[in-house]
């Protein structure tokens, strides 16, 4: 038997990369396709942040009436020449003011949350805090029992404030 080849001029011989296939012609550089990751931030800051800067309407209100009320008891205690009515008018018309001034920086944290911000949380932390604090001091000045519904609505605001560093598709585009 004679070593037979095959006839070359049947089926000629192309490297692998030049074969065409399906009717397309081969390429010898693959096209860069650029990959577009769209990627949508959670809405849960702006959520948290609208929400709580409407919340702070609780604490302005609490303020005035302060206000209002320090103003009342200062009157009177000018009217009747009542040092201790003056006084005390003197240190709610100051704790009321204090509570303008917290919410007013309450409203600026929630500002901050929907924007996104992890100091808005931490200074909205503060403000509920201070919230707790002030209804500490006041119920000590006034000889009363302990708000328990204030202590623990800003312990719930305190962890609904928190919600954006907690869940991580929404911690993820905190700055």
């Amino acid at each position: 038997m004679d070593d037979q080849k095959p006839n070359t001029e049947d089926s000629p011989e192309e490297p692998l990369s030049s074969q065409v296939f399906g009717g397309q012609p081969s390429q010898t550089q693959p096209f860069m396709q650029t990959q577009v990751v769209y990627e949508t931030k959670s809405s849960l800051p702006v959520v948290v942040g609208i929400f709580y800067a409407i919340y702070q309407i609780l604490p302005i209100l609490a303020g005035l009436a302060f206000l209002l009320g320090g103003a009342f008891f200062g009157g009177i205690g000018a009217e009747f020449d009542d040092s201790e009515a003056t006084g005390i008018g003197a240190i709610m018309a100051g704790i009321g003011l204090f509570y303008l001034i917290v919410a007013s920086v309450g409203i600026w944290s929630g500002v901050l949350i929907a924007q996104r911000k992890k100091l808005g949380v931490h200074i909205a932390w503060g403000t509920l805090g201070l919230g707790v604090a002030l209804s500490l001091i006041v119920t000590t000045l006034l000889e009363t029992t302990p708000d328990i519904f204030t202590m623990a609505c800003n312990g719930i605001c305190a962890l609904f404030v928190g919600l954006p560093l907690m869940i991580s598709s929404a911690s993820q585009h905190m700055e």
